[in-house]
């Protein structure tokens, strides 16, 4: 295969040929950026643009935030097609101007206080966006809803209907609402330069690293790998870029932020690295999103020395994730009180296809089969799954950041609580009896777990990372039988 079948090659089992023989069409193309950029990552080939020379508009040049950002373009249409030229040199999009869409996307500013709403028509097969201006968290948020509904609809996997759906709440910013309530507030602002640590920078880091880009940070960036041509799909990178160090690809584009690009892996049983990264330069927080075990070596490391973190890591298919935040010094759950450790209902059973499972299980070296249980345990998935993790992490990471006292409402809920593993659903999976997959009854909810859900055998468990005593709310025990019974299983077992 060629570079340019390569750069699909990992969202061609979930999604064939995907939304390359629909159409859609965009009004006001600032707004409705990046929906379109999630939906070309969905195979998404033809787009009518409906305001061609509509002057750049805010949020396109933070969805930009790339070399074409640096461009001095003429209209939004310019800016946007030169960032996703930078994303996708191989790219095969149309841009019209006009003709027949099976989508038509469009998006309108509303003032400070009134509710983030999406109104879907199904007569006009239309979506029109409401959203609050300069809000960049409810605009990535609504962003996904809307790219995630909009593929499954144009692929006859949901049926169309009329429906208004309000997104986020002052109490939860990740509340999918059917009535309008108090509308979501600013998260806070990053204040100083304040020193962050991204330990792997893949879908998850990199594309918090863009989010964050126009923040005053001092990045230091680590990473082993190089950008690959499956990486800029998913990841903020473009193919110019592939053969490069990732940390260093980073690197210049944040400038003239203050980075420390890092080509080292740290692995959870040699911490020596992370140790002198502590001591030469104390993060303010450190993102752990290598994808890996190593997860829990770091974040027992990162508690010992105060540091607080946040965790962040996608279950198979990127279907479902986990983002936890840790502050030691407000004494919150540490990563290892939880792993493990907490009931969250029924368990994910992704639907295997025989093209996935190629994808999965192709023939591969002893050592090679090994890497890959490690490094795609996430694979496949489109942007709009792993985006969604990174927007949440993203969020998280702001709040640690901020100063006690400034930080959000909901956050402070969830410290004061104990809730701080936060559960994301990017899919709906329904069990026999009806009950869903770790709760999550639509796509894109993300769910509070915490103390209170501590599961295990005895009345206490004890933490191996941070010595804290769990109490067990939710007791596992085995079914009472007599000897007869016992003995009678053994024998038809052994049998």
């Amino acid at each position: 295969m060629g570079a340019r079948e390569d750069y699909f090659a990992r969202v061609r089992p979930i999604l064939g040929t995907g939304l390359s023989e629909r159409t859609v069409a965009v009004e006001n193309l600032s707004l409705c950026s990046r929906v379109v950029e999630l939906l070309i990552g969905c195979l998404l080939e033809r787009v009518i643009v409906r305001d061609h020379r509509a002057p750049v508009t805010w949020p396109l040049p933070v969805v930009c935030a790339g070399p074409a950002a640096g461009q001095r373009p003429s209209n939004a249409l310019e800016l946007f097609a030169g960032h996703l030229s930078w994303k996708n040199s191989f790219g095969q999009v149309s841009w019209l101007e006009d003709g027949a869409a099976d989508l038509t996307i469009d998006a309108r500013p509303i003032p400070a206080g009134q509710p983030p709403r999406v109104v879907w028509s199904a007569a006009e097969r239309r979506v029109t966006m409401h959203l609050a201006e300069g809000d960049l968290w409810s605009y990535l948020d609504l962003g996904f809803a809307v790219a995630r509904r909009a593929r499954d609809l144009l692929l006859g996997r949901e049926p169309w209907t009329d429906t208004i759906a309000y997104h986020g709440h002052r109490d939860w910013p990740f509340a999918r609402l059917e009535r309008a309530a108090a509308p979501p507030l600013p998260a806070p602002a990053v204040d100083g330069a304040r020193r962050v640590l991204v330990i792997g920078c893949g879908s998850v880091g990199s594309e918090v690293v863009r989010w964050l880009a126009r923040e005053q940070i001092r990045w230091t960036l680590v990473d082993s790998s190089q950008v690959s041509i499956f990486n800029p799909h998913r990841q903020w990178f473009g193919t110019g870029e592939v053969g490069q160090p990732k940390v260093e690809a980073l690197a210049r584009r944040l400038a003239p932020a203050t980075v420390r690009a890092l080509r080292a892996e740290i692995h959870g049983d040699d911490l020596g690295l992370l140790e002198r990264l502590i001591e030469a330069d104390r993060p303010d927080v450190a993102l752990l999103a290598t994808g890996t075990g190593d997860h829990g070596p770091l974040a027992d490391l990162l508690w010992r020395r105060g540091v607080p973190h946040v965790a962040a890591c996608a279950y198979p298919q990127a279907r479902f994730f986990e983002v936890m935040p840790v502050i030691p010094s407000q004494s919150t759950p540490c990563l290892s009180c939880f792993r493990g450790n907490l009931y969250r209902g029924l368990e994910s059973s992704a639907p295997m296809s025989d093209e996935l499972a190629h994808f999965l299980y192709r023939e591969l070296s002893p050592a090679e089969r090994d890497r890959a249980y490690v490094d795609l345990v996430a694979e496949p998935a489109t942007p709009i799954e792993t985006g969604r993790v990174a927007e949440v992490a993203a969020r998280c990471l702001v709040e640690v950041l901020a100063r006690p006292g400034q930080r959000s409402a909901w956050f402070d809920r969830m410290l004061r609580q104990g809730t701080t593993c936060l559960l994301g659903g990017n899919a709906v999976e329904v069990h026999d009896g009806g009950e869903t997959a770790y709760g999550i009854t639509f796509p894109g909810q993300v769910i509070r777990l915490g103390l209170d859900d501590v599961v295990g055998a005895g009345e206490q468990l004890v933490c191996s990372g941070c010595g804290r005593q769990l109490d067990v709310k939710h007791r596992l025990e085995l079914p009472a039988a007599n000897d007869d019974i016992v003995d009678l299983a053994l024998m038809q077992k052994c049998a």
